[in-house]
């Protein structure tokens, strides 16, 4: 065991012997920058508030056929340091098939409305990336989370001037409804108004085989504090109209995260995400995100609570819809 980590170790360290190189992306429509100690830009321009955005979402009846998913969305928006307003949204997404290819979904409300008037909404399966055949009513079902992030993001910017929007994980959408939604939020972005993801995880590579924020992180400026990389590269993606690059929010932060902002701007006021992201707990993270995965989480105590007024109301029903695919759980109790 001991020889071959060793063996290991020697792969890992010529891996990271080779030249950075620069930024790779498989895909045409991505415009790759190269490395520039130029790029790195002080955390500057500030806005009054700062919103973040996101969901969760728990199945609570699943089988081929059918889902049942409770959603949640969730919205802060930040003064400063403290929060003045937030608003949490709740729904059932009942998702069923159609025939083989075909699956509907219907927005069930329980607070808040976000989707309420959208009615049924239909996918085909083969519009859903990487869709396995034994859980696509389950992945169908999911993408309402989606579509409610998207949709609340596009509430702030409409209620809110002066405001930099931040969604966790990337502006990318990945079927045609979500780009629905996202255009919406697009279109409220105007003078004052931004809208932005920070990923918590970055697997963007180099034509080299380096992790892209490993090479940021090798080139960045010495002492000082935070910092922006702007940018990686330039999106002419239809699904992902954005500009990547990575930022680093507090000088005692242990690492960069990967940065997006809307293809409409070309910079962003980033010391307000700086003055969010002194939380000794998680430096350099903005306290906004931790807020929003903290609220809008669903528990699994909150799930088992749901599934089991779902086994009262729907008794056999339940059964029948789940008995086919129940297997794995039954061979786990074991």
């Amino acid at each position: 065991m001991l020889d071959a980590l060793d063996q290991v170790g020697r792969q890992m360290q010529a891996q990271y012997g080779r030249p950075p190189g620069k930024p790779f992306f498989s895909d045409s429509r991505y415009d790759a920058l190269d490395f520039d100690a130029s790029r790195f830009l002080p955390l500057e321009g500030q806005t009054r508030f700062l919103a973040s955005v996101d969901g969760g979402s728990q199945e609570l009846i699943g089988g081929a056929s059918v889902s049942l998913q409770l959603v949640r969305a969730y919205a802060n928006v930040f003064e400063g340091k403290k929060r003045v307003h937030q608003e949490k949204h709740e729904f059932l997404c009942l998702t069923q098939a159609v025939d083989g290819t075909r699956f509907e979904s219907r927005i069930l409300d329980l607070t808040g409305g976000l989707l309420q008037d959208e009615g049924v909404l239909t996918l085909e399966a083969a519009e859903v990336p990487d869709s396995d055949e034994r859980t696509k009513a389950a992945q169908i079902g999911a993408l309402s989370r989606r579509f409610a992030e998207w949709a609340l993001c596009g509430r702030i910017l409409e209620n809110f001037d002066d405001i930099l929007v931040l969604k966790d994980g990337t502006l990318q959408t990945s079927v045609a409804r979500e780009g629905f939604y996202a255009k919406r939020a697009q279109a409220a972005v105007k003078g004052g108004k931004y809208l932005t993801a920070l990923a918590k995880t970055c697997t963007l590579l180099t034509n080299t085989g380096w992790s892209v924020t490993d090479a940021v992180e090798r080139m960045q400026p010495e002492g000082g504090d935070g910092w922006a990389y702007q940018w990686l590269a330039e999106s002419r993606h239809p699904d992902h109209p954005a500009r990547i690059g990575c930022v680093k929010l507090h000088a005692a932060a242990a690492r960069c995260f990967r940065l997006e902002a809307f293809s409409g701007h070309d910079s962003l006021p980033l010391a307000s995400l700086a003055e969010n992201a002194c939380d000794p707990a998680f430096l350099g993270y903005p306290y906004a995100l931790v807020d929003a995965d903290r609220n809008a989480k669903v528990t699994n105590a909150e799930a088992q609570s749901f599934k089991g007024l779902a086994a009262a109301k729907l008794g056999k029903k339940l059964e029948d819809a789940s008995r086919h695919t129940d297997a794995h759980a039954w061979l786990s109790k074991l």
